[in-house]
């Protein structure tokens, strides 16, 4: 026999139907064995005789059911199993699932009798205690669900807790977690739910990716951790520590077992669904009870837990019960345990085919969870960086600004005192968020953070940037440049020079003239701007940029090799005999503009002796870049005297060591002196390997003036194919550099290969307008002449300065 109590009462098996008869079964298959009197004095207050009330009634039941109670001249009881008897065993074995087939109703539901006070108030008690119990079940499960991202079956089963049937209205703490679910789900009873939320003040929902973010747990590089403790051997004890975030609810949601977690506030309210009947009752009961439990049980967040539920689990350990107890902390183990088991970052190999996560993640599972669902890795982040405190916050962030974690630095930077550091360290490391170096995990995300809080970051990065100079300093005057103030801008020059100065040597002309564009103008900027417009050929707006500076004799240097590339020769030289004045910087840029002059005059050994002068000084000043090019103006003046491309060039392939974007510039040079000599094939080759050292350099307009020449090389032949795929693969080069000389020159050449005069037209139009009328309009008079010609890069036959 059964007895069902849910939506109603009946014992299954029977067609018994007296109404009190089967409410005293019920009462007995709930309460355990009852002495007579305290039964009759219940369910019969009024009676004249109670005693024979009772009689009575068990007789029946009896007759009618037997079986179902039993009883001798002191107590009464009831051996039935019942539906709420199942549910209760359900829930504390956590099947969940189960407990929500189990439960139809409210507990007997519809059973509508004269009863004493005292028995209706059993019976709503209990009524809204097994609903509880319900609706817990339905939550815990809408938790599991949407752990496992099964976000909409987390919201159907959170809806239905939301209405169970006996349980009255959700308590605050409950309004906030079915919040999230609903929210997560983008429930339409989360309408309702907020109308209850604001009942209390509260704001329960919030947007769904946020929510999905909170509640799904991604179990990743754990299954060392998870094999061993699903191999506990019965009445083994486990702790498992670990800092907010390293997984240990994933961890612990992945076993199977009852899962608790840690409850604050009334007394035993982490261990109340293992209890049952016995909650309230004396201690001794409540051990008893609990020594009788088999299998798993999860306790999560111990620190978190009341302190009776902790004060009883510690009187259990001494008892030596048969049930496998998990304890997840941020602590070491308070108990004796026979596993105990720490949880850090995750390494590379635990990672596994998620390997390629950790530079991103840090290995920090709680980030790799993020990544793992494509949520905010930034949101994740933030929700870390709420639980610390705001030294240990500022002193994260701060090291996230730097390219290496520099402690030390950090504490001058944000004047923190040596204690509060020291504390602040001490609470960040096992966060696993930095490593004893001070090197930050999820570096990247963290500046995303950043970027999302300029003010924030601007003064974090302000500050670090006053304890640095030069090129470390750079990248946080430039995060902080809303923040300059006025003792700042010499330094902040000086980090943007050294910046500029840098990309120029590694060939990003561009990048550097755009950068110090911003920089805070002083004469050595501007002067290192305008070197940065004529490299990267723009050499009307570096001349512009020269005529704000005192005429010293750099200024004229640099302005002599900007006439000669305008075609103002007569300027030019006036302006390197100026600049010859000047000290050994400035002569080199002047001897190598009379070089170029010389050669343009058909002067070769002249020009020659020129640049050996200048290359001579360049090297001096220990500048690699315009010592290599001043030794490939050497070459070139070789290569028109008639020396082979290889002798001619042999002393700046051999000065350019293994710098591939020095080597492919002179490649190109190379490549030229061989077509000169008739070498088309050697040329080709020379032409290929300067375009793939530009690429292995990241130089995209190398690369783009690499392939321009060869389609010039196949375009002369003439190998109209194979010229129109070589400027076809420059022009996407130079459309990638956003270079106009370059873009202008391959235009111009591709429309002249197919004819195209209107193509070939606004080529020229893009030359003259960002200031290469020369190059523009030499291309017109060799139309004019009626002798077609293409242009290469002025890299070869035209020399470097």
């Amino acid at each position: 026999m059964y007895l069902r109590t849910f939506g109603g009462l009946a014992i299954e098996g029977t067609g018994f139907r007296r109404l009190k008869p089967l409410l005293l079964a019920a009462y007995l298959a709930h309460a355990g064995p009852t002495p007579r009197r305290y039964l009759a004095e219940i369910f019969w207050p009024g009676a004249s005789d109670a005693m024979n009330s009772l009689s009575v009634a068990l007789s029946q039941l009896r007759r009618g059911a037997p079986g179902a109670v039993d009883a001798d001249d002191i107590r009464a009881w009831s051996d039935l199993d019942s539906d709420a008897g199942e549910l209760r065993r359900a829930f504390e074995t956590a099947a969940y699932d189960r407990v929500a087939e189990i439960y139809s109703g409210a507990f007997l539901d519809g059973v509508d009798l004269d009863m004493s006070e005292e028995l209706e108030e059993w019976l709503f008690d209990t009524r809204e205690s097994l609903a509880r119990t319900a609706r817990e079940a339905l939550l815990r499960s809408a938790e599991l669900s949407a752990g496992k991202s099964r976000f909409d079956e987390a919201g159907r089963l959170a809806e239905q807790a939301l209405r169970t049937a006996g349980a009255g209205e959700p308590e605050p703490e409950e309004l906030l977690r079915f919040g999230i679910l609903l929210s997560a789900a983008r429930s339409p009873s989360i309408a309702e739910l907020r109308r209850l939320a604001q009942e209390y003040g509260l704001s329960a929902d919030m947007p769904p990716e946020q929510a999905r973010a909170r509640l799904a747990r991604v179990l990743v590089g754990r299954e060392s951790e998870l094999t061993r403790l699903s191999a506990l051997a019965p009445g083994e004890w486990a702790w498992v520590t670990g800092a907010s975030g390293m997984g240990k609810t994933a961890l612990l949601g992945e076993l199977e077992g009852t899962y608790l977690p840690a409850r604050e506030g009334l007394p035993y309210a982490t261990l109340e669904p293992l209890l049952a009947e016995t909650l309230g009752a004396s201690e001794t009961l409540m051990l008893k009870r609990l020594s009788s439990l088999e299998g798993t049980v999860m306790v999560d967040d111990w620190e978190q837990t009341d302190e009776e539920s902790r004060k009883l689990l510690t009187r259990l350990r001494h008892l030596r019960p048969r049930v496998n107890l998990i304890i997840a902390s941020t602590c070491p183990p308070l108990l004796p345990v026979e596993v105990e088991l720490t949880l850090g970052p995750l390494s590379v190999d635990a990672l596994g085919p998620y390997a390629d996560s950790l530079e991103q993640t840090g290995g920090l599972p709680e980030l790799v969870g993020a990544l793992m669902r494509d949520d905010s890795l930034e949101a994740a982040l933030e929700r870390r960086l709420d639980q610390l405190g705001p030294d240990a916050r500022r002193l994260y962030l701060a090291l996230a600004l730097l390219e290496r974690g520099d402690v030390s630095l950090v504490r001058r930077a944000l004047s923190l005192p040596s204690v509060e550091t020291a504390t602040a360290l001490g609470e960040l490391l096992p966060t696993g968020l930095v490593e004893a170096s001070g090197a930050v995990r999820a570096r990247q995300a963290a500046l995303d953070y950043l970027t999302s809080r300029p003010n924030e970051m601007g003064q974090l990065a302000l500050q670090l940037a006053r304890e640095l100079s030069g090129v470390e300093a750079f990248p946080l005057y430039e995060r902080a440049r809303a923040f300059w103030e006025e003792n700042d801008l010499p330094r902040a020059a000086a980090a943007y020079l050294a910046w500029g100065e840098e990309l120029l040597r590694r060939g990003f002309a561009r990048r550097s003239a755009e950068l110090l564009s911003e920089a805070p103008s002083t004469e050595e900027v501007i002067l290192l701007w305008s070197r940065a417009l004529e490299q990267a050929g723009q050499y009307k707006e570096a001349l512009e940029r020269l005529g704000r500076l005192p005429e010293t004799p750099l200024v004229s240097a640099l302005k002599s090799a900007l006439y000669w590339r305008l075609g103002r020769p007569a300027d030019a030289e006036a302006a390197a005999q100026r600049g010859l004045e000047g000290e050994t910087e400035a002569r080199a840029e002047s001897l190598n503009t009379l070089g170029v002059l010389a050669r343009s005059q058909g002067a070769f050994e002249e020009a020659a002796s020129h640049a050996r002068r200048a290359a001579a000084l360049w090297q001096a000043l220990g500048n690699q870049n315009r010592w290599v090019s001043t030794l490939n103006n050497v070459g070139i003046a070789a290569a028109l005297q008639g020396k082979s491309a290889e002798e001619a060039f042999a002393e700046a392939l051999e000065a350019s060591g293994d710098n591939s974007l020095l080597r492919a510039r002179t490649l190109l040079n190379v490549g030229w002196a061989r077509e000169q000599q008739g070498q088309l094939a050697h040329a080709e080759e020379a032409f290929l390997e300067a375009a793939r050292l530009a690429a292995e350099a990241g130089v995209t307009e190398v690369a783009a003036w690499a392939w321009n020449n060869l389609g010039v090389l196949f375009h002369r032949q003439p190998q109209a194919e194979k010229a129109r795929d070589a400027y076809e693969q420059a022009l996407a080069l130079a459309q990638q550099a956003g270079e106009q000389r370059i873009l202008g020159m391959v235009l111009a050449n591709l429309a002249e290969l197919t004819s195209n005069y209107e193509a070939w037209e606004e080529a020229l139009r893009i030359l003259e307008k960002s200031g290469h009328e020369m190059i523009a309009t030499n291309f017109r008079e060799s139309l004019d002449a009626d002798h077609p010609f293409a242009r290469r890069s002025e890299e070869s036959g035209g020399g470097e300065s």
